[in-house]
């Protein structure tokens, strides 16, 4: 496995791969850094045009069309609005997915990730296994993929809420969201968490009732369930207090860092 993390407009981003020797793994890694570099400029100048919250604008860099592609269907699954936060975090998921398909392209791997944060994409042959420096090996992201193979194979994983600093707004601990790419994926997660919110009582009360959190649980997958019908997400874990719910197919005896004792 061939790892190394590099700070691009300031995110630090981890890119990974494996391979048939060590030498296509080193040259994954080293095409998919210069490749994310020159994408994440091409997006910068983008930023400013994807944080007006439009829907109707032609972004320059494909990773910012990608991100509004996922908040214009998120429109049409009846979230019409969209948090700069949201925003910039479908394009750092976008910047993954691109860089992802390049490090691929370029010579046959076994795996292949990069994430900023606890959002990007993901690629892994079925009898492969993901390796991840053990400074990432507690990541949650990480923890979800474990929890949806072996049958997943490729995709996008986010995470909104308070381990993520400016992800969220929602009171949910814990959103994880996965997607067939890292656009959709950290679209939505941000979507669901802004949504999970206990009641004015509750925040008022320094341990919530449980039915409490259930309810504010309830409001994310709400708004989880039209963005699944509409593609845009594929399994949803939300917790909250020990407390969480799951939609889609996922291990939950797998997702110890969750902190999830009673599963709905």
């Amino acid at each position: 496995m061939s790892t190394t993390s590099v700070e691009i407009s300031g995110a630090i981003y981890h890119l990974g791969a494996s391979g048939n020797g060590a030498s296509v793994a080193d040259s994954a890694v080293a095409a998919g850094v210069a490749f994310l570099r020159q994408t994440a400029a091409e997006a910068d100048s983008d930023m400013d045009l994807v944080s007006q919250g439009h829907l109707d604008v032609l972004p320059r860099s494909e990773a910012a069309r990608t991100a509004l592609e996922a908040a214009r269907t998120a429109a049409h699954a009846g979230h019409p609005d969209h948090s700069v936060a949201a925003a910039k975090y479908a394009v750092a998921g976008a910047l993954a997915d691109q860089t992802v398909q390049h490090m691929r392209a370029a010579s046959h791997l076994e795996s292949a990730y990069v994430v900023s944060g606890e959002c990007g994409a993901f690629s892994i042959d079925f009898e492969a296994v993901l390796d991840v420096p053990s400074d990432l090996r507690g990541a949650l992201w990480l923890e979800m993929i474990r929890g949806l193979r072996p049958g997943v194979i490729k995709g996008g994983i986010a995470v909104a809420g308070p381990r993520v600093p400016n992800s969220a707004d929602g009171d949910a601990d814990i959103v994880a969201i996965y997607a067939r790419s890292g656009a959709e994926a950290a679209l939505s997660a941000i979507l669901i968490a802004d949504s999970v919110e206990l009641s004015d009582r509750a925040k008022n009360q320094t341990i919530p009732a449980a039915e409490d959190i259930w309810d504010a649980l309830s409001k994310g997958v709400r708004v989880l369930s039209p963005l699944r019908q509409a593609n845009l997400v594929r399994t949803g874990v939300l917790a909250h207090r020990g407390r969480g719910r799951c939609i889609g197919q996922i291990a939950q005896d797998r997702l110890l860092r969750f902190g999830v004792s009673d599963w709905r």
